[in-house]
């Protein structure tokens, strides 16, 4: 049977895959998606965030999520810690910090495993169960991007879902503008 419980979801996305593929040598960009991943890794390695964390890797972008009340530390301060880590290494990132509910299965709890199966010809790998802060940090990250010629997006930045900076308990020391995207709104914690 599933559930729902509260959840927290941090999502980390390369902000600037796209022009470096064009821009460099193939072998040049394969290096540089390593070191994104390097530094993500190596962060995820070193400083602990929840006690029970699950990630999804989508190649441009890792997502982190974990039950509320699993944290060990500040998610917004592992994420900044993060960025700064990421900006070090010559990589600009859009972070976002997220808050929903997602579906668990009630006595195993989160499953790890990737379900793969086809139907007809099609390989389906299945990943995630309904997630609410993940389809949040998705929204986040596409309107963190150029959505036209009129329109540069919210750029690099660090976001914050207002129903997590609530989850936390925290409130902003002014009020910040809010950044709006299908139905969810973010604060920019900072560039």
């Amino acid at each position: 049977m599933m559930i729902d419980e509260n959840a927290f979801g941090i999502l980390i996305s390369d902000f600037d895959l796209e022009d470096d593929e064009y821009r460099l040598e193939p072998h040049e960009f394969g290096d540089r998606t390593q070191r994104f991943h390097d530094v993500v890794f190596q962060h995820v390695a070193e400083q602990a965030l929840a006690s029970d964390t699950r990630a999804l890797d989508f190649g441009h972008a890792l997502f982190f999520e974990f039950g509320d009340g699993d944290q060990v530390t500040s998610p917004l301060a592992w994420l900044k810690t993060l960025r700064t880590a990421l900006s070090e290494a010559g990589l600009a990132s859009v972070g976002v910090l997220t808050h929903g509910s997602r579906w668990v299965d009630e006595e195993s709890g989160i499953d790890v495993e990737v379900e793969q199966r086809y139907i007809g010809s099609v390989a389906v790998a299945r990943v995630s169960s309904a997630s609410e802060p993940l389809r949040r940090a998705l929204y986040a990250d596409t309107a963190s991007r150029p959505l036209d010629d009129d329109n540069d997006g919210w750029g690099v930045g660090l976001y914050a879902d207002t129903e997590a900076i609530e989850a936390l308990g925290l409130t902003p020391k002014n009020q910040p503008t809010g950044l709006s995207v299908a139905g969810a709104t973010f604060f920019r914690v900072s560039r």
